[in-house]
């Protein structure tokens, strides 16, 4: 049953690759109009962000001046990329066998099936980090500090250099996806992965539901402007 059920998740996605990769490329303005109109909305109250960028701050400049700190985060960070394998190759159906993150190799997952390319591109735009810091600072006592910014901005920075070091042109993830595959996924993957950790920490839910909202707007606009006569596309009249 488990089996069925991966080869199955591995078939639809299979069918989908290609026009999930032209539609990030075509979401790619939208996704950044938005972008934009966050930071507009963070720089009207900068003060709530601070705490977020302090985690992201401190994060980087630790990675970039302390061999110590540097060679920690190498391992946290093959370990975060398996998991993140792992994570989704369970969504997908598969029933993971097996992982090894601190081997000679780097890292590597096995499970029960073929597999499927949301399971290989999903370590290099999905911010595990981010869930697993989240959850024990929202714990923390003392609550009117703001624990959970600070995981934010950690989950950030970290999500940033580790994304930074794991995309290379030697990286055998993304030479089994394809250079163009990635190109046209990735970068809009990432800057809607990014958006999600800066609202939520500026609003929470809210903040996250305002920015698709912002750019729901833009396709309305966009339909009603440049194409009046598609009648099913976003703007149209009720």
């Amino acid at each position: 049953m488990t089996l069925r059920l991966a080869e199955a998740f591995d078939r639809s996605l299979e069918a989908i690759k290609w026009p999930a990769a032209v539609l990030s490329l075509l979401s790619l303005p939208v996704a950044l109009f938005a972008f934009v109109k966050l930071v507009l909305r963070c720089f009207s109250e900068p003060l709530d962000l601070l705490p977020l960028l302090a985690g992201a701050a401190v994060l980087m400049l630790a990675w970039r001046q302390f061999r110590w700190f540097a060679w920690g985060a190498s391992k946290v960070i093959v370990w975060e990329h398996e998991l993140t394998h792992a994570i989704f190759a369970w969504l997908t159906g598969h029933k993971v066998l097996r992982q090894e993150w601190l081997n000679e190799d780097g890292g590597k997952i096995e499970f029960v099936g073929r597999g499927n390319w949301l399971i290989t591109v999903a370590p290099y735009f999905f911010p595990t980090s981010a869930f697993l810091l989240l959850v024990p600072a929202l714990l923390m006592p003392f609550n009117f500090l703001p624990w959970s910014q600070l995981a934010l901005g950690v989950a950030l920075g970290f999500h940033l250099v580790s994304t930074y070091i794991e995309t290379h042109r030697d990286q055998s993830d993304l030479k089994k996806l394809g250079w163009i595959f990635c190109w046209l996924f990735l970068p809009t993957a990432n800057v809607i992965a990014v958006a999600l950790l800066i609202a939520y920490a500026q609003s929470g839910l809210q903040g996250m539901g305002e920015y698709f909202a912002d750019g729901w707007d833009l396709l309305k606009w966009l339909r009603s402007t440049y194409l009046p006569g598609l009648t099913w596309l976003p703007g149209s009249p009720e």
